[in-house]
C-alpha cells in the first residue's frame, strides 16, 4: 500500500462550507499528505435545483487544486465527484452532466438528511441503483435510522449500495454513539469505504493515522489496506468490490 485513498474531501476552496480559500486548502492538502494520504476525491456538496456552480467553474477550481497538491508532492493526486445530497431532482442532474459521479465512474458517493427514515433512504438508494449508478452512503454513522437498527445496514448493502464510514468515528470517545456504530459495523465488514469529511484544518482536519494505528490493533492490516486503498482503487476502475 503506497498510502491512503480519501473519497471523501471538501478540499476545493470557495464552492461549500469546506475550504474558504486556496491558502486553507493547501493546508488540508499539506496536513492529508502528512497522515500518509496521497489521493483524495474532492466531493463538493451538491444539491440539484440549489446548486448553482457551473462544471467549467469547477473544473478550473479542480485544477488550480491539483497544481497545488503537486507542489506538495508528484504523487499526490486529486480525483473531481460530488456529496450528492438525494432528492427527486438528482437522477436528471446526473445524467444531464449538472452533478458529478466519482471520476467519471458510475459511483456516486450520497448523503440524506440525518433523520430521514429507512424507508426515505431505501428508496433514493434504489432509485439511483435502478437508474444505474453504484452508490455510496456516505458518513453512515449520520443516521439515526440505521444505528437503531444495524440490520437495517445489511439490507442496504444486499441491496446494492455501498457503506463509507467517517475515520474520525474511529477515533471518538468509547461511549458516543457514532463511534459504537462504527465499530459494529467494521466488525461485520459492512464498511467498504472510509474518508476524512475534512472541512478544514482546526475541527474537521483530514487526520488518518489515529484511526489506522486503531485499525490496524483491532481489525488488523488487511482492513485497512481494504478499505483505504484496494477498494478506492476498485471503485476508480469502474468494477464492482
Amino acid at each position: 500500500m503506497n498510502g491512503y485513498f480519501d473519497i471523501h474531501s471538501h478540499i476545493l476552496p470557495g464552492v461549500d462550507d469546506g475550504a474558504k480559500d486556496m491558502n486553507e486548502t493547501r493546508r488540508m492538502l499539506l496536513t492529508a499528505y502528512e497522515e500518509g494520504i496521497r489521493i483524495i476525491v474532492a466531493t463538493p456538496h451538491y444539491v440539484a435545483g440549489k446548486t448553482d456552480i457551473s462544471i467549467g467553474r469547477l473544473m478550473t477550481i479542480y485544477d488550480e487544486v491539483n497544481q497545488t497538491a503537486a507542489s506538495v508532492s508528484k504523487d499526490y493526486r486529486i480525483v473531481l465527484g460530488n456529496e450528492l445530497f438525494f432528492n427527486q431532482e438528482l437522477i436528471n442532474a446526473l445524467e444531464k452532466g449538472e452533478a458529478l459521479t466519482i471520476d467519471g465512474t458510475r459511483y456516486i458517493l450520497i448523503e440524506f438528511l440525518p433523520d430521514t427514515t429507512y424507508e426515505e433512504m431505501k428508496r433514493g438508494l434504489s432509485c439511483c441503483i435502478y437508474a444505474g449508478y453504484i452508490p455510496i452512503l456516505a458518513h453512515a454513522e449520520r443516521y439515526y435510522c440505521l444505528y437503531r437498527n444495524l440490520e437495517y445496514v445489511d439490507e442496504l448493502i444486499k441491496s446494492g449500495a455501498y457503506i463509507q464510514l467517517n475515520l474520525s468515528c474511529i477515533t471518538g470517545k468509547p461511549m458516543n454513539s457514532r463511534t459504537i456504530f462504527g465499530h459494529q459495523l467494521l466488525k461485520r465488514k459492512w464498511v467498504h469505504f472510509l474518508g476524512t469529511d475534512t472541512h478544514d484544518t482546526y475541527y474537521r482536519a483530514p487526520f488518518a493515522r489515529k484511526a489506522v494505528t486503531i485499525m490496524k490493533k483491532r481489525y488488523g492490516e488487511n482492513t485497512v489496506r481494504q478499505l483505504l486503498w484496494e477498494n478506492p482503487m476498485t471503485m476508480i476502475e469502474n468494477k464492482h468490490l
